[in-house]
């Protein structure tokens, strides 16, 4: 009897992670859904037997700014999603604070589409750009702190918390993403424009920074 109240009470832990990891996937789909809904059908003037490939390729073209911030923010949300679907492969267990942690990394992850749509029209303005990137460093630390909780080994909630180089390697990770997303805040601020134009560049920096990382942590193979 206690054997079958165990598996009971295993599988509805069971679930109510599934219930956790598919209702962040459906908030991470919605908000990129979203992104494109934020760009508006262009208006030119048509008829019937007309040649109006130069209008609609002209009309088209006032939207590259949208298009652009609809590309950088469907790749920055894609990768948060890969490093949020790559931490819940390691969690077992959960607490109240992990699913408020996870509740309070979706409220940046909804804004996201608001705060493109921004960019896109006002990009070139830094207090927009500032928005932004405390936007993507918002989320950037939520991970980070969830990363971090999930890993300690006192709270039991994954098997993260059971290898060291691992845990190093993603609040490693983790931390200096949030750090480029606060450096391009920062490089706003003076209003200098050479700093300006830094801030909005140094994004570019992510991939590498993080191809850095897992060499510098990647497991030693053994001889023979």
């Amino acid at each position: 009897m206690s054997h079958a109240h165990h598996d009971i009470f295993e599988n509805r832990k069971q679930f109510q992670l599934e219930r956790l990891i598919l209702f962040s996937d459906a908030v991470f789909a919605i908000a990129i859904t979203l992104l494109i809904i934020e760009i508006k059908v262009p208006e030119f003037a048509a008829h019937p037997g007309q040649n109006i490939n130069p209008v609609f390729w002209e009309a088209l073209s006032e939207k590259a700014s949208e298009f652009f911030g609809l590309a950088l923010s469907f790749i920055v949300i894609g990768q948060f999603w890969i490093g949020h679907h790559r931490l819940f492969g390691y969690v077992t267990n959960y607490d109240i604070k992990l699913l408020w942690l996870n509740l309070h990394m979706l409220l940046w992850i909804v804004l996201v589409p608001f705060s493109s749509s921004l960019n896109s029209k006002y990009g070139g303005v830094d207090a927009v750009w500032i928005w932004y990137s405390f936007n993507m460093f918002m989320i950037a630390l939520s991970l980070y702190f969830i990363w971090r909780h999930i890993s300690n080994p006192k709270k039991n909630l994954s098997v993260l918390a059971e290898d060291k180089r691992l845990r190093k390697m993603a609040l490693t990770r983790n931390f200096i993403i949030a750090m480029i997303f606060f450096s391009s805040i920062l490089l706003c601020l003076p209003g200098i424009p050479a700093f300006s134009w830094a801030a909005r560049l140094i994004y570019f920096l992510i991939f590498p920074a993080m191809i850095i990382v897992t060499r510098v942590f990647r497991e030693k193979k053994q001889p023979g």
